[in-house]
């Protein structure tokens, strides 16, 4: 199970590393088949339960969340071949693109920008499946791109496109260097080719991936286990730390609102939010501790459901993302409730 989850992109927030805690609380698929996965994110959750026989329900309202879903969720048996990868490497234009002028020397070398440009293009065009797939691959490209995970490290893109190795961040060129990030894009693409592949498989279920509000996706399906991770209050916000990535993904440049959840007074749509989860009859719920500590966020959900498990886990959603403070400090709040 774990090598299927290297095809997954490494968003921060993501729970790879709390996947034990969190199913241990989940009864079996033969007791309670349905998962309901209301922020997708990244997929960790969604893969492991798909893995698990959970028929899995998902929804996130991000385009990035949901070519991960559709590509790794839905999709049971289609893979990429390396003539699918070939294709992202046909020019089809003169001068610099959307990503080479935008992008270049801040969050891509221009080498990996202008690859790109030639490669989404190429991706959009494909039908079916493949597509969501090929996506995924430059997601994770774009990501793997990036030291550390971090898309306000402008400087070091700088010093790589001018190969000034010397002046680097010690840590940040290891990772560089792991990640390849002075390779061919052709290099880069056929090992995303396999890590992406290797998520693939079925369960023998219908799993499904929306990409709703979520008010109105929990309106409209039914599940016996409803797992919630939403944005979380105080913390960075995935429409200002992912901004880059999504206007890559869109090919222009987006500008969306910051989520109600992650906002420093999101209690009220939290609220909310419990009120709209109701009918289903267990919940498992991931969140942060940067508002509100395990009493505080047990109070608010026992306004709604009988909490039978509540629990705070040291934890850092993304070493580079985070300061040593921040890392000490993290937490991860683990409720379940009936």
């Amino acid at each position: 199970m774990w090598t299927r989850l290297r095809a997954l992109p490494p968003y921060f927030g993501g729970k790879r590393r709390l996947l034990g805690r969190i199913f241990k609380h989940m009864p079996k698929p033969e007791d309670a088949p349905v998962l309901i996965d209301a922020f997708l994110g990244g997929a960790s959750v969604s893969l492991f339960g798909k893995a698990r026989g959970y028929r899995v329900i998902a929804n996130d309202i991000a385009y990035r969340s949901s070519i991960v879903g559709k590509a790794l969720i839905e999709n049971d048996h289609v893979t990429l071949t390396p003539d699918d990868v070939t294709r992202l490497f046909v020019e089809n234009g003169d001068g610099p693109g959307f990503i080479e002028q935008n992008f270049s020397r801040s969050v891509l070398t221009t080498k990996h920008a202008r690859f790109l440009d030639h490669a989404f293009p190429a991706a959009r065009k494909v039908e079916g499946t493949k597509r969501w797939l090929l996506l995924l691959l430059l997601t994770k490209y774009v990501l793997r791109m990036r030291p550390m995970g971090n898309f306000g490290a402008k400087t070091i893109i700088q010093q790589a496109e001018d190969e000034k190795w010397e002046e680097m961040n010690p840590n940040y060129l290891k990772d560089m260097i792991s990640r390849n990030i002075a390779g061919h894009p052709k290099a880069v693409a056929e090992h995303l080719r396999q890590t992406v592949n290797s998520g693939v498989f079925s369960n023998g279920l219908r799993n499904e991936v929306h990409q709703l509000d979520v008010f109105d996706f929990l309106a409209q399906v039914d599940g016996d286990i409803l797992y919630l991770d939403p944005p979380y209050a105080g913390t960075s916000p995935y429409e200002t730390s992912l901004r880059a990535l999504d206007c890559i993904l869109e090919g222009k440049m987006v500008r969306q609102d910051v989520s109600a959840f992650s906002r420093a007074d999101a209690g009220s749509v939290l609220e909310r939010l419990f009120e709209a989860s109701r009918k289903f009859p267990l919940w498992i719920l991931s969140y942060g501790n940067a508002t509100m500590g395990l009493e505080g966020l047990v109070e608010l959900v026992s306004k709604f459901k009988r909490v039978e498990h509540a629990e705070e886990i040291p934890y850092i959603h993304l070493t580079g993302l985070s300061g040593e403070e921040r890392r000490n400090a993290n937490r991860e709040l683990l409720i379940v409730a009936r």
